[in-house]
């Protein structure tokens, strides 16, 4: 898979990102986000002081596994710097094209919901790109 088709795949459906950070321990910390790509950025909202978002706060890198759970069993691996914007002006129109992937019926809840104090938009840069898929049989 190249890096177009992964990028295609990373977009399709309404998989989710199993978002991988550090603490500033060294120890590894996985964690599930909705997300959507725009460009050559995976962008998803995240709470500032959950563990997600100390930890890229303190080390701006993070990498994310996006899977397609049924036959045959295709998936990206992603990495790359992060840049956070804890109050930008556009976070609701984020949120809500978010939400439209994974509920489209109650995104304007999801999003408003999501469009909070404390709540931060995350650009993770897609500077390292794998993935592999197979045909099915």
């Amino acid at each position: 898979m190249d890096a177009a088709e992964a990028r295609e795949f990373l977009a399709f459906g309404a998989r989710t990102a199993k978002v991988a950070t550090v603490t500033p321990k060294g120890r590894p910390h996985v964690a599930p986000v909705w997300f959507v790509v725009d460009g050559d950025d995976l962008v998803f909202i995240t709470t500032a002081t959950s563990a997600k978002g100390r930890h890229l706060r303190a080390n701006p890198r993070a990498a994310v596994a996006v899977d397609d759970d049924s036959f045959p069993y295709a998936f990206v691996i992603a990495r790359g710097s992060v840049t956070l914007e804890d109050e930008p002006s556009d976070r609701l129109e984020w949120a809500t094209r978010i939400a439209s992937r994974y509920v489209p019926d109650r995104a304007g809840e999801f999003g408003a919901r999501n469009d909070a104090p404390g709540e931060t938009l995350v650009r993770l840069h897609l500077e390292r790109v794998f993935g592999q898929a197979e045909l099915a049989l």
